[in-house]
Formats: C-alpha cells, sequence, structure tokens
C-alpha cells in the first residue's frame, strides 16, 4: 500500500468597489491565483492564520480577513489530497490597493477582473468548480463545501 499525502492552503479572496476579485500572477505556476499558499501543517498553523501571513507576505498589506467562504476537497489520483480554505478578504479600500507590495519571489503581478472573466486561460481549468465556489460563497454570503477530482 502506498502512501498518500494530504495537504493543507489557505486563500483570501478580495474585491474592489466595481465587483472585481483580485488575482495575483504566481512566478512558478502557469495559472493566476488568489493571495494564499500553504497551511504550515509542522508548525501547527490553523488555516486562517496561515490566510493572514499569506496575504501579509505576498500582498505587504494587513487587510481584515473574514469568515470561511469556500471548503475544497481536491483528490489527485496516485497522488494524494489537498484540502483549501477560502477566507473573505472582504472589499479593498483604493488606499489599501495603492498599498499593495507584491513579494517578487513569489508574485509577478496582480490584477483585479470581473468574475465572469475567470476562464481557462487565467485559473486552472481543472479548478473552475473551486472559482466558482468561491464566486458564489461571496455573494450568497454563505459557505461552500466542494469536491474536486481530477
Amino acid at each position: 500500500m502506498t502512501m498518500s499525502t494530504l495537504t493543507a492552503s489557505a486563500a483570501a479572496v478580495f474585491f474592489n468597489h466595481d465587483g472585481e476579485v483580485l488575482i495575483v500572477n504566481p512566478t512558478y505556476k502557469k495559472y493566476w491565483n488568489l493571495p494564499g499558499g500553504a497551511v504550515d501543517i509542522d508548525q501547527d498553523e490553523p488555516p486562517y492564520d496561515a490566510a493572514v501571513r499569506e496575504v501579509r507576505e505576498e500582498l505587504g498589506i494587513s487587510p481584515h480577513i473574514g469568515r470561511l467562504l469556500v471548503h475544497a476537497w481536491i483528490t489527485i489520483p496516485g497522488t494524494g489530497a489537498q484540502v483549501l480554505y477560502v477566507y473573505d478578504g472582504g472589499i479593498l479600500s483604493p488606499e489599501q490597493q495603492a498599498a499593495i507590495t507584491l513579494q517578487e519571489s513569489e508574485l509577478s503581478e496582480y490584477r483585479f477582473c470581473a468574475p465572469r472573466d475567470l476562464g481557462p486561460d487565467l485559473v486552472p481549468p481543472h479548478l473552475d468548480t473551486v472559482w466558482q465556489a468561491v464566486i458564489t460563497a461571496h455573494a450568497e454570503r454563505r459557505l461552500v463545501d466542494v469536491t474536486v477530482r481530477l
């Protein structure tokens, strides 16, 4: 029997006053993403704390991070699974947006994008279900639990 691995990640979703979502372009991946990253399981870091830390590290700002919006269970055949927690970062003020300073070792750029434009050229097609859950959870102000089998 082979050992599968389980990883945990946490992110926050932010919007501007026009209803566009903040996405970041990682230097080490093909697709855009939400600000966030790995939960430090070895240090007993809770997912919420990881989201707060990752936003501070990646964007250089410390906005209030609200409640959990999405819990996603993503299985990867032959590899294991990933659990993803996405929290509500709310609406960033123009001042907060102007204060964004990217962590250049991980991110090359950021932008705001209309949710309807989050297509396969921007976000990973296999994670479309997760992106749609994030948009739905934010719009309907409720927790969405989603399972993705790759």
